[in-house]
């Protein structure tokens, strides 16, 4: 797995995970349980990672860059 972003909130991350999930990627949030229940521990550095796997990284940054168009062509 792939750390591609970090995030302030749980809640951030989600909907990264989510526009992954809506353009076909898998994604993961390896800090969710921990975010969930102790938040503010994720304010600062180093935030909520959120995950894919190695051969989804170029797509997946894609889709967060707001290019999700182009991130079919790159499958």
């Amino acid at each position: 797995m792939k750390t591609i972003a970090r995030f302030t909130t749980l809640e951030e991350a989600q909907i990264a995970k989510l526009t992954l999930g809506a353009a076909g990627i898998e994604a993961f949030i390896p800090d969710e349980m921990s975010a969930g229940v102790a938040p503010m521990f994720f304010v600062n550095k180093p935030g909520v990672r959120l995950q894919v796997v190695e051969a989804d990284e170029a797509a997946a940054q894609t889709v967060l860059d707001g290019n999700i168009e182009d991130a079919g062509e790159s499958s």
